[in-house]
């Protein structure tokens, strides 16, 4: 008599969210949360499918034995949302992202592959790294739609991430907007169309809590793009995804202040002193005097370009300075600016925010 070997996990995708700041090249445990929405738990008990959190991402993946996987039974699309969390009160400071976030906004992830701009990464944002781009409005169950001019036997539907129509309405000649009621529908991405034609993409999201964005992953046998989770025979293709975030860069601007009333420093220079194998130095402008009360002058000396923020930072810049009476050549190691402190808003450019170091001499 042969015994049935007990079901296994496998792995069907793997997703890690990625960000270049940090020296392992993810979140560390706890900056980021996950949660499969309710609607998401009930369609991965349906379709033999399980979802387990990683420190920076989860896996998703099905139990299998020798003779049976169900997970290869699915006949229609399954579609999986997962709530992405960031729970880092600096996370703007290090992440290269505008820091306008409009509460109307989240940010949508998905593994289209149509949609993207590069697939070659398997990145669920438009490009490779996350951008402005990714983000898609919030709307709630009812929505009144406004046209600019008088309808006439416009039709109007909205489709959901399956392309599944929810809605559909023929709009009386002289309608000049369209009441359109999702109450019932899950939580996810919606479309609007307007005679066929897609004029509004938005989020149904009914949550209090104001999340950061919204993982959506498509199950299709019918898909064989570069991210589908079956090949054309109908077999499994394991999938490794990746949201990535780029470092914020700015220029770093050092402020030299004497410590004592006399004016012991002058003619300051920084410098790169770091050798490091393919690394690149930074440049610093000449620096720029200016006359405090009192009369005392201080020195702001600008970083020529903008420096990538760094879990750790390699940078290793010196400053140069003429000491005394006599001249004499005065050396000193700089600190490195961190993305943990406060970024300053450049009052000349105030598209433009830098970070400030104040030495004292």
């Amino acid at each position: 008599m042969k015994l049935e070997l007990l079901a296994q996990f496998q792995e069907l995708l793997e997703l890690e969210i990625k960000h270049d700041f940090f020296q392992a090249g993810q979140f560390s445990r706890g900056k980021v949360k996950l949660t499969p929405t309710e609607g998401t738990l009930k369609e991965l008990a349906r379709n033999g499918l399980q979802y387990r959190s990683m420190a920076s991402g989860f896996l998703l993946g099905y139990a299998s034995t020798d003779s049976y996987t169900p997970v290869e039974d699915i006949e229609k699309p399954v579609h999986l949302s997962v709530l992405l969390d960031v729970e880092d009160s600096r996370f703007l400071n290090y992440t290269d992202l505008p820091f306008e976030f409009d509460d109307n906004e989240i940010f949508y992830f998905n593994n289209k592959s149509l949609e993207k701009e590069d697939t070659e990464h398997k990145n669920l944002s438009l490009d490779q790294y996350v951008s402005p781009e990714d983000k898609i409005e919030i709307c709630s169950s009812m929505i009144i739609y406004d046209f600019e001019e008088e309808q006439y036997g416009t039709e109007v539907q909205v489709v959901n991430a399956l392309e599944e129509i929810v809605f559909e309405e023929i709009l009386e000649d002289g309608a000049i907007s369209c009441e359109i009621s999702l109450l019932g529908e899950p939580e996810g991405k919606y479309s609007i169309l307007i005679d066929g034609l897609e004029e509004k993409s938005f989020f149904l999201y009914t949550g209090l809590k104001k999340i950061f964005g919204v993982i959506d992953i498509i199950i299709d046998k019918d898909d064989f793009s570069d991210y589908a989770l079956f090949d054309s025979n109908g077999a499994l293709v394991k999938q490794a995804y990746n949201i990535r975030f780029a470092t914020r860069s700015v220029r770093w601007q050092y402020v030299l202040i004497e410590n004592g009333d006399n004016q012991m420093h002058k003619e300051p220079i920084i410098y790169d002193t770091n050798k490091s194998e393919g690394y690149t130095p930074m440049d610093f402008e000449d620096p720029e005097t200016e006359a405090l009360d009192g009369g005392k002058e201080i020195y702001r000396v600008w970083s020529s370009e903008r420096i990538p923020f760094k879990e750790k930072q390699q940078e290793k810049f010196k400053l140069k300075t003429k000491r005394g009476k006599s001249g004499v050549e005065w050396i000193v190691q700089l600190p490195c600016a961190s993305a943990l402190g406060n970024l300053k808003v450049n009052l000349l450019d105030k598209s433009e925010v830098y970070s400030e170091l104040i030495v004292y001499l």
